[in-house]
């Protein structure tokens, strides 16, 4: 990987959190089967995926799920709070209520 290249990314994602998570995403696509958007012969998909970020082949649309910015997280549904997983007790009302009952009892 050419750190030239990792330069160039930055100043597309400023973020290297976020650049990793692109490039990750992106080579899995292309791993997948997706097309390349550059004519680069010779390089890994991870390479690739990098040098297309690098060269500004995705639009701000495309990358705004890596971005940290307000209007990103804006874009996320609401959490359910009456979703077992949400609320953060990890099971459903029903399995937590004989547990309860069974501590009212041995005291």
């Amino acid at each position: 990987m050419d750190p030239l290249v990792v330069f160039d990314c930055e100043k597309v994602l400023p973020n290297r959190f976020a650049l990793v998570l692109a490039a990750a995403a992106r080579s899995r696509a292309l791993n997948r089967g997706a097309e390349p958007r550059l004519e680069v012969q010779g390089r890994n998909t991870s390479d690739l995926a990098l040098q297309e970020i690098a060269r500004g082949a995705f639009s701000k649309d495309e990358l705004a799920p890596f971005l940290f910015a307000s209007t990103a997280l804006t874009r996320l549904p609401a959490p359910n709070s009456t979703t077992p997983e949400l609320r953060g007790d990890g099971c459903s009302d029903a399995a937590a209520a004989p547990a309860a009952s069974s501590r009212e009892a041995a005291h």
